[in-house]
């Protein structure tokens, strides 16, 4: 058995998670199917993350392009009642890392304990096996209490109505002699597909002299770690960050990050980057036809056209080619036009994307809901207060890390200034949150509302001062093979939280 330190949030949203994996189970047919029907179901569950599609592929016990049904996934799918459902899915928990398991039951069976008091007890001589980071054993809590091991009690957590089972099991098991002939499993291979519907890039023709980021030659994988927008991004050939200074004493930070620790990591990230001599590939106004000239004449439209491509870039789950290729056949067959004033088009040639209507559509709604939201931009004394009524007109369920893209939109296009907008054009995707926190700059790498998006962002600004943050840090996370439980935590030289664990 192993002991896996990474779980996928099947916990977060009270049993709704849980229900749908119940469901994804029951639907896999018992002589398997490819790796691209799963996915599929898994997307249409929103149990599928494509910068983390480990976790669940191994919590559902299955690997490569064919997939049979796992004896976890046959046991799930023939659970007949929610007991049954819960004891299989804690079973799965309790064999992925029994070690993790007993060491929480047996603590809960002494008294109820604070997470923060769990997490202290694992980062500590007493644990001396496998660490999880905290994010992870927040999801690992989470399925635990909707499973009924453990229940909330005020700001900790105590033994919940399934507690017996595993408090049998966890005194049964000897971690001694269970350590000494673990084997760990190996990590779920992950096939590199191709949606139906993308469009393929032609081969990049390498130019001499050319400095530009490595860009990916073909259509994006679905199956990629990173955001669709971030997908150009490749680090094959790019030096790593790691060992080219002396190592940070780990006795700097061990009691916190420092801002004279966070200016060295800063100073560090700034010499790695300014010697790679590299031009980035962002998306630009001009790939969506777009100028200054276009704002002064109709600024409400260039706004709503700028959504429209916020929503392909981060949903239509293509390459940066592909995006801009679906956004200009709309435009050609004067869609965005007719969407824009609220007609039905009058004919929709082959090359229109379904998907892409769909999201254009969306985007329009939304925009024809707040008129005039572009000249109302101009009176706002501050980006924050930009950004504020942006989300208020766009948020609301349907654009989050998005308004952050449109924002840096405008900034590019110059019909915006403020002293504080460059707090406000830095994407905080999830992989730039995961790095920010391993390095110190943010203490959560969660963020659930635009609040701590905000916040985030400005934190990616304080580490990367140079456009564009957001991708400088992803490619420097990739380049130095940043991670949760990371295996160069020994020998690197950067301040970060997985050097303390």
């Amino acid at each position: 058995m192993p002991q896996v330190v990474e779980f996928p949030p099947i916990g977060n949203d009270q049993r709704g998670a849980l229900a749908a994996l119940v469901r994804v189970a029951k639907e896999t047919p018992p002589k398997g199917e490819s790796f691209k029907e799963l996915r599929s179901r898994l997307r249409s569950a929103k149990l599928w993350n494509r910068e983390q599609p480990i976790p669940i592929l191994r919590f559902l016990g299955v690997s490569g392009s064919a997939i049979t049904p796992s004896a976890f996934m046959v046991a799930l799918a023939a659970a007949a009642s929610d007991e049954d459902q819960t004891t299989a899915v804690l079973d799965r928990l309790w064999y992925l890392n029994p070690v993790l398991a007993k060491t929480i039951v047996d603590l809960i069976s002494q008294r109820a304990y604070h997470k923060d008091e769990i997490y202290k007890h694992l980062n500590s001589a007493a644990y001396d096996y496998k660490l999880l980071s905290r994010p992870a054993l927040e999801v690992w809590i989470q399925i635990a209490l909707v499973c009924g091991l453990l229940r909330p009690l005020g700001v900790a957590v105590a033994s919940g109505p399934r507690f017996e089972r595993y408090s049998t099991l966890a005194a049964a098991l000897d971690l001694e002699d269970y350590v000494s002939e673990d084997k760990p499993e190996p990590d779920p291979i992950v096939p590199i597909v191709l949606d139906d519907d993308a469009t393929a890039a032609a081969p990049t023709e390498v130019v001499a002299g050319d400095t530009s980021i490595p860009v990916a030659a073909s259509a994006a994988p679905s199956g990629s770690p990173l955001p669709a927008p971030l997908r150009h991004l490749n680090p094959e050939g790019v030096p790593t960050p790691r060992n080219r200074e002396r190592p940070v004493p780990l006795s700097r930070f061990a009691s916190g990050f420092a801002d004279d620790v966070l200016a060295e990591t800063t100073a560090r990230i700034g010499a790695w980057w300014s010697e790679l001599n590299l031009n980035p590939a962002t998306y630009q106004p001009s790939d969506f036809g777009l100028d200054s000239e276009q704002w002064v004449e109709g600024a409400d439209e260039v706004l709503y056209r700028i959504a429209v491509a916020a929503a392909l870039a981060f949903r239509l789950d293509r390459d940066r080619a592909g995006v801009i290729a679906s956004y200009t056949a709309l435009d050609k067959a004067n869609v965005l036009a007719d969407l824009y004033q609220g007609t039905v088009p009058e004919t929709l040639p082959s090359q229109v994307d379904a998907r892409a209507l769909m999201l254009a559509s969306l985007a329009a709604r939304r925009c024809a809901e707040v008129p005039e939201l572009a000249a109302s931009l101009d009176g706002r004394a501050s980006a924050a207060d930009v950004f504020a009524s942006l989300d208020a007109a766009l948020g609301r369920g349907l654009f989050k890390t998005e308004l952050f893209w449109i924002l840096d939109m405008l900034a590019r296009l110059g019909v915006i200034r403020y002293d504080d907008l460059a707090d406000f054009t830095v994407t905080p995707h999830r992989i730039v949150r995961d790095t920010l926190f391993r390095l110190g700059f943010v203490e959560t790498p969660y963020a659930t509302d635009a609040t701590a998006l905000v916040g985030a962002a400005r934190a990616a600004r304080k580490a990367v001062p140079t456009d564009p943050s957001d991708e400088i840090l992803t490619l420097f996370a990739l380049a130095a093979g940043c991670a949760y439980d990371c295996t160069h935590r020994k020998s690197c030289d950067f301040p970060c939280r997985e050097r303390l664990e």
